[in-house]
C-alpha cells in the first residue's frame, strides 16, 4: 500500500494567523501571501532546517509603511503539522 499523506491539520488560513502574531501592529492591515511549497526565487538561509512540510508566508516587514528601500522579501516559514514558526527573515529573494 503507497504512502497515506493526511490532510495537514494545519490550514492555509491557519498558517496566515500564526505568522500574523510575528507582525507589528503597524503593518497587520498589509498584505500577506502564502505557498503550500518553496517558491522558484525563494532561497532563504535557515539557521534550523525545518523538521516537517511548511507553509511559506509572504509576509511585510515591520517597518514597511515607513522605509522604502530595496530589500528581500520577509519569510515567515509555519510548519503545516503543528504550526511551528521555523524562520522569520529574508526569503533570500534578493537581485
Amino acid at each position: 500500500m503507497g504512502k497515506v499523506i493526511p490532510f495537514p491539520p494545519v490550514s492555509k488560513s491557519d498558517a496566515m494567523r500564526i505568522a500574523s502574531t510575528k507582525l507589528a501592529e503597524e503593518v497587520r492591515d498589509l498584505p500577506m501571501t502564502c505557498h503550500s511549497t518553496r517558491p522558484e526565487n525563494c532561497t532563504p538561509f535557515l539557521a534550523r532546517v525545518p523538521t516537517e512540510p511548511c507553509w511559506y508566508v509572504y509576509a511585510p516587514w515591520d517597518d514597511e509603511k515607513e522605509v522604502f528601500a530595496l530589500r528581500s522579501s520577509r519569510l515567515i516559514l509555519v510548519g503545516k503539522l503543528t504550526g511551528t514558526i521555523f524562520h522569520d527573515g529574508s526569503a533570500g529573494d534578493e537581485g
